[in-house]
């Protein structure tokens, strides 16, 4: 009896019991589903979170203002500079493994260009905050150490707020009025997908997409928050490698602490590589509970496959006897029952990879979250079927094998 004849056979048993088969692969439908799903929100969430922390730059140590309560109730109010280009000096050369130390400083004003008028964010910022934050022009230039030391009005705009500022013209040599004052366009910044506000990181302080850059000394007591002139109010510190940063982090925090010994809670430290270690280390902890909720279904649904095979033996021993007599082996009687249980985990998995993708939709549309289907995601789900159908499958199909012939041929 090749496999041919077995696949027959079993398809011919299945259908015979359509109500039973349907009943029986409901479990292992909603189960693949369930472990399905699980693996589409855990690795959507595993993308954003490399994607919004991500953006803040894995091997970096950023230091920033933070906002007092009064402040933070008005989201459009930056928080107090209260670090100062010193720091950043100092910071430079007291961490050994920095490769760039990189001050911002941060305004909230209105930018004009011919009608168009917004009221969006300006960063003052370095040469070096380029190459900390991997921000690229494109069309244009980045700024340049002269245009710090000459004070040059310039700016460079996020890829929105150029197409709205100008309507998807070219804007490179032209003017626009940062804070009331004239600033030459010499770059925009490439569109690398910047998530829109609504979607960006808590820990990020500004939406490159959004905002207008300008050399560090145009954003001056005229352009900033009226201020003194030396306040910055980040500091990012990029190391060379990633076995860099955590010692770095320690010793920016205590050079930070012997410069402001006073100030310490209107400053915060964040290393973005910990926040993504821990949000990574929390999504794995949801996942596994929703993994082990979709197992359990397939168990549960497993057992049931195996009640099922097993009264099958029992409905069908006369049949068994009559192939035995007739010359059948041990293994086709057992290939025959691990056949029909494969099918019924096989039949139940399609279904659940469906369901799954609909339940995969439903979360995205519904509540918001971010989810990926894989190919992994899809063949996990699918192994762990299998498996299930495999381990149902064994006992039933071999306790048909092992029937005396005599003894089944009796039974009615």
């Amino acid at each position: 009896m090749d496999i041919r004849d077995t696949v027959d056979e079993a398809l011919r048993a299945i259908a015979a019991h359509r109500l039973r088969t349907t009943l029986s692969s409901v479990g292992i439908v909603f189960g693949v589903a369930t472990v399905m799903t699980a693996f589409a929100i855990g690795e959507g969430a595993r993308r954003e979170a490399i994607e919004r922390i991500g953006a803040l730059g894995i091997d970096n140590v950023l230091i920033r203002s933070v906002q007092s309560p009064e402040t933070a109730r008005c989201r459009a109010q930056p928080a107090p500079a209260v670090l100062t280009m010193a720091d950043a000096q100092v910071l430079a050369a007291s961490v050994p493994d920095a490769l760039a130390v990189a001050p911002m400083r941060v305004a909230r004003t209105e930018i004009r260009a011919g009608p168009a008028r917004l009221i969006t964010t300006v960063v003052g910022v370095t040469p070096t905050w380029h190459s900390v934050t991997g921000l690229r022009s494109n069309p244009g230039r980045l700024f340049l150490d002269q245009d710090l030391g000459r004070k040059r009005r310039v700016v460079i705009l996020g890829s929105t707020l150029a197409r709205m500022l100008f309507r998807g013209g070219d804007p490179l040599r032209r003017r626009v009025l940062v804070g009331g004052h004239w600033c030459e366009v010499i770059g925009v910044l490439a569109d690398e997908g910047s998530p829109a506000e609504a979607r960006r990181s808590p820990t990020q302080r500004v939406d490159p997409a959004m905002s207008a850059y300008v050399p560090l000394p145009v954003a001056d007591l005229k352009v900033g928050e009226g201020d003194a002139i030396d306040r910055v109010h980040e500091i990012a510190v990029r190391f060379r490698n990633a076995q860099h940063v955590e010692t770095g982090a320690a010793l920016a925090s205590a050079v930070m602490r012997r410069r402001h010994p006073h100030e310490t809670g209107a400053y915060e430290l964040l290393v973005p590589r910990e926040l993504l270690r821990a949000r990574l280390r929390a999504q794995r902890t949801f996942n596994a509970v929703l993994i082990a909720i979709g197992g359990l279904a397939l168990v549960i649904s497993g057992i049931g496959i195996m009640n099922i095979m097993l009264a099958s033996v029992a409905e069908r021993s006369s049949e068994i006897g009559i192939r035995r007599a007739y010359g059948a082996r041990r293994r086709d009687i057992a290939a025959q029952f691990a056949v029909e249980a494969g099918l019924l985990c096989a039949g139940g998995g399609a279904g659940g990879v469906v369901v799954g993708l609909a339940l995969t939709m439903v979360v995205a549309l519904t509540a918001g979250w971010p989810v990926a289907v894989s190919p992994g995601g899809i063949g996990a789900s699918l192994a762990l079927a299998a498996s299930v159908g495999l381990i149902s499958g064994i006992y039933p199909a071999g306790r048909a094998a092992r029937l005396d012939p005599a003894v089944a041929l009796r039974a009615e």
